[in-house]
């Protein structure tokens, strides 16, 4: 599992504008593209549906199932998401590889009995009586399996093998397509049971990949759990994290005013869910400069200052390799400021043009420009938050995902009650105010570098 900072080295490094444009793809494909095959996926087996089907009510059924299966499943599984990333990273940074995979086989064990018991319940207390029994069975089925796939991905990311789960991804949901179509005569449950065909798939390829790599002598171990090997506040920005990208729409989704329902809990916005799911394809551009800039300049310029910090380097060459450390990652935050502030400019002017592409009416312009300018800034967040994980300043991130969190379900709650002109406007100043104050501490952070990585 090679990692990608390597490769786009090695197309920086030729200084043509082939190589360079050549990197950027790279980075573009392997930065978002997990995001866009998903809802790329998803999409298609909603316009065909919509198209050909002769139960147009099952696909929004199947659709709106799936973007709640996600939005928990990615709240859920974010208390181990970086937690067990984190305990990876480390025990690879002290060679000692072989507790991975049994205690990987722990956090999957523990995952699956929590989310299962979960999902059981749920589907139990909150499902109206005398539902399908196999499509409560398949809603529990997706719940866990989504969960666990979230932890694979993250841990593959943290390996930095982002081509292979690209390349995961796209055969999974090629299965997921293929499957779903197939079974469409089932209604819901049948789209269902081929989104957890191609889920699985994943999985266990994801699975195989890391038993491959990583082979061990034990079966499985709880290591991960062991207080003075991990840091219980990844646990909690994790699951923060994930909930604050995911308040507004759940609070669309619970008002009645703004959405309608469809199957026990779950609900459906028409108002609000297609235009943010199709804002969310415009972070390509920023994503591919956030992996060049990171995995290259700033990546390398973070070992060679604390390669030094180790060594007892002069404080002249500390101080050197401090500037160059502070300058690429503030580089790489202007750089991904500029593109992504690009990409949203262009987008506002073709906006109605994009949603004629996926024949969404064109009166959901207004939305879907508020939803990108939103989005653009969660790309920003992104990057200043991958920084200060670098630095290893956890509790920041916490404080912020904390923020966020908040701004979100209260900006969201008041554009409610200001009226379908302000909606997505919560979403859109929360993102863009926790930006900006993170940007703020990171700038402080950067400047008092020298002092705090002494003295903390």
């Amino acid at each position: 599992m090679a990692g990608i900072g390597f490769e786009l080295r090695q197309h920086l490094q030729k200084e043509s504008y082939t190589d360079l444009f050549r990197a950027y793809l790279v980075a573009g494909v392997v930065g978002s593209g997990p995001w866009l095959i998903s809802i790329c996926s998803l999409l298609l087996i909603n316009f065909w549906g919509h198209s050909h089907s002769r139960d147009p009510e099952a696909i929004t059924q199947f659709s709106a199932t799936v973007t709640h299966l996600m939005a928990t499943s990615l709240v859920v599984s974010g208390l181990v998401q970086l937690l067990f990333t984190r305990y990876v990273a480390d025990r690879i940074f002290q060679k000692n590889a072989d507790a991975i995979v049994p205690n990987l086989f722990g956090v999957l064990l523990l995952t699956v009995i929590g989310t299962g018991t979960l999902g059981s319940m749920v589907s139990l207390l909150l499902f109206p009586e005398g539902g399908h029994l196999a499509f409560r069975a398949l809603l529990v089925t997706g719940f866990v399996l989504l969960c666990n796939t979230w932890v694979l991905t993250v841990l593959f990311s943290g390996m930095k093998a982002y081509r292979t789960v690209v390349v995961i991804f796209l055969g999974g949901y090629a299965v997921t397509v293929a499957a779903s179509l197939a079974l469409a005569a089932y209604g819901a449950g049948g789209y269902l049971a081929g989104f957890c065909l191609g889920h699985g798939l994943m999985f266990f390829c994801m699975l195989v990949m890391v038993l491959r790599q990583y082979p061990s002598q034990r079966f499985i171990a709880f290591d991960f759990l062991d207080k003075k090997r991990v840091f219980p506040e990844l646990a909690i920005t994790g699951c923060l994290f994930n909930a604050a990208v995911w308040a507004d729409k759940f609070i669309f989704w619970w008002n009645p005013v703004t959405s309608e329902s469809l199957i026990g809990p779950i609900r459906y916005s028409v108002v609000y869910d297609i235009p943010i799911f199709v804002a969310y394809l415009s972070i390509i551009p920023g994503m591919a400069v956030f992996f060049v800039r990171i995995e290259t300049d700033f990546a390398e310029s973070y070992d060679l200052y604390y390669t030094a910090v180790r060594q007892g380097e002069t404080l002249n060459e500390l101080r050197r390799l401090r500037n160059g450390l502070v300058e690429a990652a503030r580089a790489g935050i202007y750089d991904i400021f500029r593109i992504q502030g690009l990409a949203v400019a262009v987008l506002l002017l073709i906006g109605s043009k994009v949603l004629n592409l996926f024949r969404i009416p064109p009166f959901y312009l207004y939305l879907f420009r508020i939803d990108v300018v939103g989005v653009g800034f969660q790309v920003v967040l992104l990057g200043l938050f991958t920084i200060l994980f670098y630095l290893d300043y956890r509790k920041l991130v916490l404080y912020m995902c904390a923020f966020f969190l908040v701004a979100n379900v209260v900006l969201s709650l008041v554009s409610l009650q200001l009226g379908p002109r302000f909606y997505g406007f919560g979403f859109a100043v929360a993102v863009a105010l926790t930006s900006v104050l993170t940007l703020g501490l990171l700038s402080r952070k950067l400047d008092r570098l020298d002092y705090e990585t002494f003295m903390r």
